[in-house]
């Protein structure tokens, strides 16, 4: 049933292979589970191809055991949700209202969410050409992990973020960006992107942090890596975030920012 639907998400998504932007550019799944009952999951209108890893809005997907939030992506990593020892939860976090794409979920701390370790992600070297899309926010004043990735207990990367400040932490690299944000508790769009040289932070469509790449080093990691949303990877719960999430996306290519309109 999940290579179904997923097939079935690619096919449509396909169709038409348009960057995202605005309020028009909004894509809805349309997934038959059983003759004349269409079950409707709301997806950003992004094209997904062999290279996005994860494409991940924050629904749960009722086809999983537990709880645990959809991939989109043609591989099926989904999120699930953990506790602070790293055991999964009977009874899941429920999706709320107000993202830009159907529903999203609050941290607060006592939770987060991660891909398991026979993953398609979790055995997967993303390489130094990447992208990555995400839409949170948060009106708390520590700093808390949106999204990391990580292999075995090292981290590869960590974007931390308040209601003030983003923090890209790139530990191969040794690279720390600090990214001012604007008003604590709006939704800020964050997209991080590498042509296997040179790293581009855009925040709401503007460049606002860069670096080129130090010879010798992996910009991530020379290992595969697992996934995590809402705290920091690692043998234990680290960084817990505060906040709402309402979009992950992973691609081992550089492609462009799809939260940006088409430029005439």
């Amino acid at each position: 049933m999940k290579f179904a639907k997923t097939s079935l998400s690619l096919a449509a998504m396909a169709i038409a292979l348009t960057a995202c932007g605005g309020d028009d550019t909004r894509y809805v799944d349309r997934v038959i589970e059983v003759p004349g009952d269409t079950v409707e999951n709301p997806v950003e209108y992004m094209p997904v191809d062999g290279h996005v890893l994860g494409f991940w809005v924050m629904d749960a997907d009722v086809d999983c055991e537990a709880f645990c939030v959809n991939d989109y992506s043609a591989y099926g990593n989904p999120l699930y949700a953990l506790d602070g020892g790293y055991q999964e939860l009977e009874t899941g976090p429920q999706p709320g209202e107000g993202g830009a794409v159907g529903g999203v979920l609050a941290f607060d701390g006592t939770y987060q969410l991660s891909t398991r370790g026979n993953s398609v992600l979790a055995n997967t070297v993303i390489g130094e050409a990447f992208a990555l899309h995400v839409r949170a926010r948060s009106a708390a004043d520590p700093q808390g992990s949106v999204f990391s990735l990580g292999s075995q207990g090292a981290l590869a990367f960590d974007l931390q973020m308040n209601g003030a400040a983003a923090v890209l932490n790139f530990p191969n690299q040794e690279r720390r960006l600090v990214v001012a944000l604007g008003e604590a508790g709006t939704w800020q769009e964050l997209w991080v992107g590498s042509d296997g040289n040179h790293v581009t932070v855009q925040l709401d469509c503007e460049t606002v942090a860069e670096f080129d790449r130090s010879a010798g080093m992996p910009i991530l990691s020379s290992q595969a890596t697992g996934a995590m949303v809402g705290a920091a990877w690692g043998s234990t719960t680290r960084t817990p975030f505060q906040g709402d999430v309402d979009l992950v996306r992973l691609s081992g290519s550089g492609e462009a920012n799809l939260f940006c309109p088409e430029s005439d």
